[in-house]
């Protein structure tokens, strides 16, 4: 048996924490009306129409990572040294899927910021091969789109998946029209 090696790999860049939140027909219209989506609702007011303290309160899984076209991955090994970098994000290595799409309605509160989104330290038996990485692409709401995993040999690592540094630079609103 080989010996187990750490690798951490990072997913950063400029990106989103995505809130999304399930709408009935009085708080989809009254979030429209109300000019959401052109940022004149407070953060209270919108809490006050969701029925929730805080965005954190969603109900939903928070999606996080790095935007496709404004990120970065890096992999290091256990002395932190660089093995493989890149701010290309390539298609062909990459999982599509839609999330919060189609006949219900939802805002998708994008909070908006820059670092390391997803940080993963994951076990190998072997060195790490770039050719068995591929990267989870959601499209939240058809909305917004996020790196926002991986998998390593057709494998997820979500045991192993935990969330980086990033600051906020503030946040945009997305009604979908499910109703």
């Amino acid at each position: 048996m080989s010996d187990i090696k750490y690798y951490k790999i990072i997913l950063g860049g400029k990106g989103a924490e995505v809130y999304p939140f399930e709408l009935n027909t009085e708080q989809y219209e009254t979030l429209r009306d109300g000019g959401v989506e052109q940022d004149e609702l407070d953060h209270d007011q919108i809490c006050e129409i969701l029925g929730v303290d805080t965005f954190f309160d969603s109900p939903n899984e928070t999606i996080m990572g790095p935007y496709p076209d404004a990120f970065f991955v890096r992999v290091e090994d256990e002395e932190g040294n660089v093995v493989y970098q890149s701010e290309d994000l390539d298609s062909d290595r990459t999982d599509y899927e839609e999330q919060y799409c189609g006949d219900v309605a939802y805002l998708i509160i994008e909070d908006y910021c820059k670092g390391e989104h997803v940080v993963y330290d994951i076990p190998l038996e072997e060195e790490f091969d770039i050719e068995k990485l591929r990267f989870k692409v959601d499209d939240i709401g058809c909305r917004v789109e996020i790196v926002s995993g991986i998998l390593y040999d057709e494998k997820e690592y979500n045991i192993y998946k935990s969330f980086g540094d990033t600051s906020s630079k503030g946040y945009y609103y997305h009604l979908t029209a499910g109703i």
